[in-house]
């Protein structure tokens, strides 16, 4: 599955404000259910399942990546619980499938674990051992690729014993940013105060805004960037407004607002949420530069 990383930018003040960038639906890539060689029920489990079979597949799928040179998948709680309630219907069903009738596809079982991702992909296999489920996905094309993708950077494991027979789901992801609102809205507010000491400006004065919270928040109710309602607040001289999985980085048109003279404060606002359009979730970002602190008082 690949979710398409979308960051779309609004800015008015400096000029007039460019329509959002078209929104990118989700499109989740199939591959072909790999049965191995094994027949469900025709042979017994040679090793008994364990607590820690989960991680041994870990370990195995490391080993490979290190052999690779690619860096190692790092383990999440809440992607296994994802892969284990797929599992168990799974052995429930007896059969392989990636979506069975009525259960959500593999984005929303892991973003109803509270997962922030903006690629994943998953294998399912059931075999005799771990070992040899291991050794299926690795003699599978697509499977093996899911498990070598050098940008997955995180998995989830789950192993399920039913009727002889082990149902084995990985889930690989790369993991976006997991801080809060604040702490996001902090990590901008301190990158834009770098870019405008970088661009010899003057420093700003930061505050915060409650109503520019609620923006950001309406922003991305709306699935809508509006950078003008936010123009229209007392003291405002420049405004911009995005949507980004990645905080850390400021786009290149928001950036040049740093470098803009007669104003002397600034406040940034930031809402995380999934939405229909975008379910993985986005940040929702405000920021308003201002000539005083009057934003600040209403």
């Amino acid at each position: 599955m690949l979710l398409a990383a979308v960051l779309m930018v609004g800015m008015v003040g400096a000029g007039p404000e460019p329509a959002p960038a078209p929104a990118v639906v989700p499109a989740i890539a199939d591959v072909a259910i790999h049965t191995s060689a094994a027949a469900v029920g025709s042979a017994p489990i040679t090793s008994p399942i364990t607590a820690s079979d989960p991680q041994v597949l870990l370990g195995l799928i490391n080993d490979e990546r290190a052999k690779a040179g690619l860096p190692s998948l790092k383990w999440d709680e809440r992607m296994s619980r994802a892969a284990l309630e797929h599992a168990q219907l799974m052995s429930q069903e007896g059969r392989l499938s990636h979506q069975f009738a009525g259960e959500p596809d593999l984005l929303a079982r892991l973003t109803a674990q509270d997962v922030r991702l903006d690629q994943g992909a998953e294998n399912v296999v059931y075999d005799w051992t771990v070992q040899g489920a291991h050794l299926a996905f690795m003699g599978s094309l697509h499977h093996r690729a899911n498990m070598m993708n050098a940008a997955y950077d995180t998995a989830g494991i789950a192993v399920v014993a039913s009727n002889g027979v082990l149902y084995v789901v990985e889930d690989f992801a790369h993991m976006v940013s997991d801080v809060s609102d604040e702490e996001a809205a902090t990590q901008i507010a301190g990158r834009f105060a770098e870019l405008r000491q970088s661009a010899g400006g003057t420093g700003l004065a930061f505050f915060t805004d409650q109503r520019l919270r609620a923006h950001a928040a309406s922003m991305a109710e709306r699935e809508a960037l509006d950078s003008s309602t936010i123009l229209h607040s007392p003291g405002v001289r420049f405004a911009a407004s995005y949507a980004t999985a990645d905080p850390s980085s400021i786009p290149a048109q928001v950036s040049s607002l740093a470098a803009q003279q007669g104003v002397s404060s600034y406040s940034v606002a930031v809402h995380f949420a999934r939405t229909p359009k975008y379910p993985s979730g986005l940040f929702w970002v405000a920021v308003a530069l201002c000539d005083s602190n009057t934003v600040a008082s209403r």
